[in-house]
């Protein structure tokens, strides 16, 4: 008897750390992986589509930002209690947002026609489910129909970012690997994953290489989340590197990331990081929704850094060219163009 009820508080015992270390994500966990096993035609995990052709008339125009959905709640104990309210559809309390989400979705709302790219960090602070739908979902989730995303690493805080994926479904690309391609006209942009593999030997490396080799003529541009050179250095931009490297090298005119709270824009730089004519302009938007508001010195490198204002990138592409500017609250705008060809 007594050996029956020790066993019954280890289980016990088990069930409320697995709780605790998933901050209840547990449930909604087990049901994506149900929903993997058993996948319905509606649900789109599994198509094969890596590369999406648009039907856009050109000029065509992009808003661009990441790090956005914030909302407040009272620790960890709320946000375990959350995730199992969420997972059990029982109704949840509404969440404050932040500011500079609230900001940005006015900024999307400005322009119902415009894609949208996520730069990735879209629900903090784990990607679970219910940040998704609780925070992200009511305020730039609005977009989500015409809105690419790529992840980043606080969606990969949940195990194998199973909240983004569930979320995004066939818009984040096949096979839950996060990476994929979209052309229109003369454009062939990548969607990348700067928290998986992209050295020289991976699957990601050999796809975008393929694709490149296959539309050699192309006006090339990436985004993905880590930034692989700001005036903040990060821990982790191993992978954001080789991937910049592989885009510089094939002639990118830009690559957009997020990550560091802020703006800022880059000389136009080789495959190692250095000035170069040539060379491929990395924009840093990350302040979709959460900001820094400390003063920073530019790197070397960099042309341009606003701090301290959400904002959104717009990008107007026309057949070989884009033009760029900055959208802030504060009309704090910066804006050029690039040449492609």
């Amino acid at each position: 008897m007594r050996r029956g009820v020790f066993r019954v508080l280890i289980g016990s015992l088990v069930i409320l750390t697995v709780f605790a270390v998933t901050r209840g994500q547990v449930i909604s966990m087990a049901a994506s992986g149900i929903r993997q096993m058993f996948p319905s035609k509606r649900i789109g995990v599994f198509n094969k589509n890596r590369v999406h052709d648009l039907d856009l008339v050109e000029p065509f125009t992009v808003l661009a930002a990441g790090d956005v959905a914030y909302c407040n709640t009272r620790g960890s104990l709320d946000r375990a209690m959350r995730n199992l309210q969420y997972s059990l559809n029982i109704p949840r309390q509404k969440t404050t947002p932040n500011k500079g989400m609230v900001i940005t979705t006015s900024t999307l709302k400005s322009y119902p026609e415009a894609l949208v790219f996520g730069l990735g960090d879209l629900a903090y602070g784990r990607g679970e489910p219910v940040a998704f739908n609780d925070c992200y979902d009511p305020y730039w989730g609005a977009a989500k129909s015409r809105t690419w995303p790529a992840p980043g690493n606080h969606e990969y805080k949940s195990p194998g970012a199973y909240g983004y994926f569930d979320y995004w479904q066939e818009r984040a690309g096949p096979d839950r690997a996060g990476y994929y391609a979209l052309r229109s006209q003369n454009w062939l942009i990548f969607s990348l994953n700067s928290e998986i593999d992209a050295s020289s030997g991976s699957a990601q490396a050999a796809w975008i290489k393929e694709m490149i080799k296959a539309k050699p003529d192309s006006c090339i541009g990436a985004f993905y989340h880590r930034p692989a050179y700001s005036t903040i250095t990060r821990s982790g931009s191993e992978d954001a590197q080789r991937l910049f490297q592989i885009m510089a090298d094939s002639g990118a005119r830009f690559v957009l990331n997020g990550h560091n709270h802020f703006y800022e824009r880059s000389k136009p730089l080789d495959g190692m990081g250095n000035p170069s004519e040539d060379g491929t302009i990395n924009f840093i938007v990350g302040a979709g929704g959460k900001t820094t508001s400390e003063k920073i010195e530019p790197a070397d490198f960099t042309d341009q850094l606003i701090t301290n204002a959400a904002g959104v990138l717009k990008l107007d592409f026309s057949s070989d060219s884009v033009a760029w500017t900055y959208l802030t609250e504060q009309n704090t705008t910066e804006s050029g163009m690039l040449s492609c060809g």
